[in-house]
């Protein structure tokens, strides 16, 4: 074999199957062996990483960078490196939503020379737009985003039965995903009509237009769209152990549909709002400690395919408000990876091989990715990250890049102490370096 270009020696690579002792030799930016310590050939350069463990680098599937017309991706690309994320799929909403190739292209050029990690594109079609789904897939798109619930007001375009009805079957015979934000827009906004007339204003009212029946009769509903299309989708931001049991059923049927959670609905609950108030505005919302242990249990018996941070880097501004016009969405992608591995493996939730699955090898199934990403097979791209297990530390506000505030302040997590992205570091010894 010709000489490597740099050899991760003397790690634990952690795989979907197992834990591994192994060297990982990478020659352009690929993986080009795997071998028992000491086993490979000679590399340019060699780095010991002495028994840590080195896992596919995360991929986020559910990103909200903003960029152009709101945040700086960049600080998005910063914070995934430093939390292990070696690639983010990156949401439409954002100013102008990306809707067709013209919109895309305006993306391209805003974000493509500030990234720091891989990327890709979900895009969405406005109801009068559809035509645009194979212009969109022959640029590189790798889904559509489609929306239930009007959580994002002016920036996202809102889709009827209608509208999924006709829009699903095309995207799937385009070849594509279909990311469903599922939320019953009829309950919600009846409900929060009925509260705003009482006059509520504090924060426990949005958990009171937002119950678990919104989210689940929304999953339902288009399930059956799905499965009388014979549509493929993707359900995002499942916060219910209920809608993923809806997923498994469904599954069963031989539907199409993978799942994701967030981090937040595996750590928080809906007692943060006591503390933090409009900060823990998202959509869905946050459920009780309850639903929160019945996640980890759909998570750790493998029905759940990915976990996605769902981020969004609101700055004060857009929170310090009342909480019918604070914006709904919080900041994650740095502490996903971390808080995983500490509330997850460190707490015996879960298994390596099992974060691997959620972390990198399942998102990447769900956008098209994989083997390329989110694998360690000879070929793949040489995206690691590289753990010290026992090296805990706590989430401090003044390290994360690119936000006001986190709801994980003070949490323990676990971070990486080196990331590459095709072979080439970008984080060493914690601090960003690519």
């Amino acid at each position: 074999m010709a000489k490597l270009d740099l050899k991760l020696a003397n790690g634990r690579l952690a795989t979907t199957t197992g834990v591994y002792p192994v060297d990982i030799g990478i020659s352009g930016g690929k993986i080009a062996a795997i071998g028992e310590w000491g086993d490979l050939a000679e590399a340019e350069q060699v780095t010991d990483i002495a028994d840590r463990v080195v896992m596919p680098g995360g991929i986020d599937t559910h990103v909200h960078a903003g960029d152009p017309g709101g945040f700086d991706s960049v600080n998005t690309s910063m914070a995934a490196a430093l939390g292990g994320v070696t690639t983010i799929v990156d949401m439409p909403m954002q100013l102008p939503p990306t809707t067709d190739p013209e919109t895309l292209d305006v993306k391209l050029d805003a974000i493509a020379p500030k990234a720091i990690v891989d990327f890709a594109l979900w895009a969405t079609c406005a109801p009068e737009g559809i035509d645009v789904i194979e212009p969109l897939r022959d640029k590189g798109v790798v889904g559509f985003k489609l929306v239930m619930q009007r959580s994002v007001e002016g920036i996202m375009p809102l889709h009827s039965d209608g509208e999924l009805l006709e829009a699903l079957p095309r995207i799937t015979r385009a070849g594509l995903q279909t990311s469903i934000h599922a939320e019953s827009q009829e309950m919600i906004a009846h409900l929060e009509g009925k509260l705003r007339r009482e006059g509520r204003t504090d924060p426990r009212a949005f958990l009171d237009c937002h119950p678990p029946i919104t989210e689940l009769e929304a999953i339902h509903r288009v399930l059956f769209i799905a499965e009388q299309t014979g549509s493929r989708m993707h359900l995002a931001h499942c916060s219910i152990a209920e809608g993923i049991d809806l997923v498994e059923q469904a599954r069963n049927r031989g539907l199409r549909v993978t799942v994701e959670t967030c981090p937040h609905y595996l750590v928080l609950d809906d007692s943060i709002f006591d503390t933090r108030g409009v900060l823990a505005k998202l959509s869905p919302a946050l459920r009780d400690r309850k639903q929160v242990e019945l996640l980890w249990q759909r998570l750790r018996d493998g029905k759940i395919d990915n976990v996605a941070s769902d981020h969004v880097p609101y700055p004060l501004v857009f929170k310090d408000r009342d909480i019918w016009e604070a914006a709904a969405g919080i900041p994650g992608i740095q502490t996903m990876f971390p808080v995983l591995l500490y509330e997850g493996v460190k707490k015996g939730r879960i298994d390596l091989p099992r974060l691997v699955s959620v972390m990198s090898e399942g998102p990447a199934r769900v956008a098209g990715l994989y083997p390329r990403k989110g694998s360690a097979l000879i070929g793949a791209d040489a995206d690691f990250a590289v753990f010290d297990l026992e090296r805990e530390r706590t989430v401090e506000l003044e390290e994360q890049v690119g936000v006001e505030w986190t709801l994980y302040e003070g949490r323990k997590v676990v971070y990486p102490e080196l990331v590459l992205v095709r072979g080439k570091p970008v984080v060493v010894a914690g601090e960003v370096v690519g």
